[in-house]
């Protein structure tokens, strides 16, 4: 096998395995808009909500506690490594909403690398399968 196929067959593989650490990230970077979305819809139900309300505070391991919210109208938004700031409920919305929006940036430059990467593939396959080389297509 000459040495400019195996560099093609080991770009190609190296190629899709970028691709597949790519999808990753990005799947991580959904699920993160999705919960950060679900704040979001909370907060804004917290902001019709007066005086102190009953509530069940998660844990962890799905364990909660009872607890009762003294105070609607603020919440902590941790903003670095133990450090919170108080905001308040439309600061916090204003807050999560921006990390959204950089969250669908970072992804749609992810999604902008695939298809930079994918099309790099399809050259690298082209060229093998000129060269009857059989190359098997990967699913996106």
């Amino acid at each position: 096998m000459s040495e400019e196929l195996q560099k093609d067959l080991y770009m190609l593989q190296r190629h899709q395995e970028q691709i597949e650490d790519i999808y990753g990230q990005i799947e991580l970077i959904e699920r993160l808009i999705e919960e950060y979305e679900k704040v979001v819809s909370t907060l804004i139900e917290m902001q019709k909500l007066e005086g102190e309300k009953d509530a069940l505070m998660p844990v962890g391991a799905n364990i909660f506690l009872y607890s009762t919210i003294k105070d609607t109208s603020k919440v902590l938004a941790r903003i670095g490594s133990k450090v919170y700031v108080e905001k308040s409920v439309t600061k916090a919305i204003e807050f999560v909403n921006k990390k959204i929006e950089d969250l669908k940036r970072n992804e749609e430059s992810l999604v902008k690398t695939a298809r930079e990467i994918k099309q790099r593939m399809d050259e690298i396959s082209k060229r093998l399968r000129d060269k009857n080389v059989q190359v098997s297509e990967e699913k996106d």
